[in-house]
């Protein structure tokens, strides 16, 4: 397949049908939509920009079909690839995209992780540090790995569209839910590479595939929803190492606090080094400060004279037109406050001694238990268990002995010091997951354990003869499905014929 079809073939998988197939007007394609049953036609809208620098200015152009996307794309560098209900134009020549917000959502197609560097010689030479998270650490498989012009965007496709629906209480609960699993997303990224851009907005503006920034595409490695939310809430739990207790009132009358009086945004005010960086940098604090004087009251104008001040003491400040652009945004109504995890961030990024707990202290009146080290605890969690055992696995499974280990569940008990009935809960779980495979021995032979990550790993540094004749060896412990999708992803056989063969060899037909 072509570079170019390969392209179309991301833009389709990715759009789904939230857009017309073809134009309402001036269409090259026989229109064929309305003759063929069950066939949907929605009416959606996403944005297209010629440039990073037009993007910034929301200087776009509005699109309604697919056959509109494919006739430009290939001039475009950024888009809207999650569809929106309308877009509009802010201005006669039609210039200026407005309506790209949340609220006016379609349907969410994808989610995308932004990782972003220094320049372009960091992200060549960090590229295999991005393929080992995305295609080893991470239990779903990404659909799809963009280039920019710093780091790189990579797409989960969702294998049907969520579509957005409004409650009657006004909230938008699909949004919610894609929020939140964004988050887990970013989240995980950042802990192996630390250039994720967990701030992105998570609807927003990406790159579009186009035939010279595609790394990696594989159209079958979509992913379910549910799926992703289930694994998404089992993150977010694994990470709330403090969580909060019981709130204790007190019997005084509670104070209100607001945010312009609480020790973080004065140290984050009175910061001069702030700067453009990876995630968090001077758009960032300027909204979370802007947040905070929202959240407490503050008048607008106020709040531009107290962060135009701010910015004017910056090393480098921003334009004043762009200070005032995200105060505008911040005073919309869309937010309440400024968000605890983006503080934190802050502090952690531009005020290296700052200590959180007290700068990120709600009121006296509110009290937080605060988990102890596991050095100091008599049991231990079952998530915590899981990384024992994969960091156990990790360590003996390599090349040299085929990438699987040879141990026994005892052996294992007694080396890292857990109970049988922890140690088999905690294995299943990981087995569950797919992200251990184990193979019983027979007899006196010691059962072999490897992981995801060995056998990818495997697969990848062997000869193309070899790679079709070991992956059989390793379908034995795939289920049917995954067995089809491990040999489409990995056999680079060029006989059709004699893949098919080889892939009813591995489905039991009873």
């Amino acid at each position: 397949m072509s570079a170019m079809k390969t392209a179309q073939q991301a833009i389709d998988l990715i759009l789904h049908q939230g857009l017309r197939e073809t134009k309402a007007r001036h269409s090259n394609v026989l229109k064929l939509e309305k003759a063929i049953p069950g066939k949907q036609n929605k009416q959606g809208a996403i944005a297209m920009y010629r440039s990073k620098a037009q993007m910034a200015k929301s200087w776009g152009t509005i699109y309604t079909s697919k056959e509109a996307v494919y006739d430009n794309y290939a001039t475009s560098t950024h888009w809207t690839p999650n569809v929106f209900n309308y877009l509009t134009y802010t201005d006669a020549a039609k210039h200026y995209v407005k309506g790209a917000k949340e609220q006016n959502l379609s349907q969410i197609n994808t989610l995308v992780v932004d990782v972003d560097y220094r320049d372009a010689e960091e992200r060549q030479a960090k590229f295999a540090e991005v393929w080992d998270t995305a295609m080893l650490d991470v239990q779903f498989m990404p659909t799809l790995i963009l280039a920019t012009q710093k780091g790189y965007h990579i797409y989960y496709v969702f294998d049907e569209p969520v579509f957005v629906r409004r409650h009657a209480n006004g909230k938008l609960p699909a949004v919610r839910a894609a929020k939140a699993i964004a988050k887990s997303l970013k989240d995980f990224y950042a802990q192996k590479l630390p250039a994720v851009d967990v701030t992105c907005n998570s609807f927003g503006i990406f790159r579009v595939p186009r035939p010279d920034n595609i790394e990696y595409f594989e159209p079958k490695m979509t992913v379910d929803f549910q799926a992703l939310m289930t694994w998404s809430i089992n993150f977010a739990n694994d990470q709330h190492q403090i969580k909060p207790q019981n709130t204790q009132r007190s019997f005084y009358a509670r104070r209100a606090s607001r945010q312009i009086d609480q020790p973080w945004f004065q140290a984050l005010i009175n910061q001069t080094d702030i700067d453009q960086n990876v995630g968090y940098g001077r758009h960032n604090t300027i909204f979370t400060l802007a947040l905070a004087c929202y959240s407490s009251n503050v008048s607008q104008a106020q709040c531009f004279d107290i962060l135009d001040e701010f910015n004017s003491n910056l090393t480098h400040p921003l334009a004043t037109q762009h200070v005032q652009k995200v105060i505008n945004d911040a005073y919309s109504g869309q937010f309440h406050a400024a968000s605890r995890e983006y503080v934190n961030a802050l502090l952690e990024t531009w005020v290296p001694d700052a200590d959180r707990r007290v700068y990120l202290q709600r009121s006296q009146t509110t009290w937080y238990k605060y988990a102890k080290p596991r050095t100091e605890r008599v049991n231990s969690h079952v998530h915590e268990w899981q990384a024992d055992l994969m960091a156990h696995f990790s360590q003996r499974t390599s090349q040299d002995n085929n990438w699987f280990t040879r141990t026994s569940l005892r052996h294992i008990s007694k080396e890292l010091n857990i109970c049988l009935g922890s140690l088999t809960k905690a294995l299943k779980e990981l087995i569950d997951q797919g992200l251990v495979y184990r193979e019983k021995g027979h007899g006196r032979q010691a059962t072999m354990f490897a992981t995801r990550s060995s056998l990818l790993q495997h697969a990848m540094v062997l000869k193309q003869a070899q790679r079709l004749n070991y992956w059989l060896m390793v379908a034995r412990f795939l289920d049917p499905t995954e067995q089809l999708l491990a040999l489409r992803r990995f056999s680079l056989t060029s006989a059709p014929e004699t893949t098919k063969v080889e892939q009813l060899r591995l489905v039991d037909t009873g």
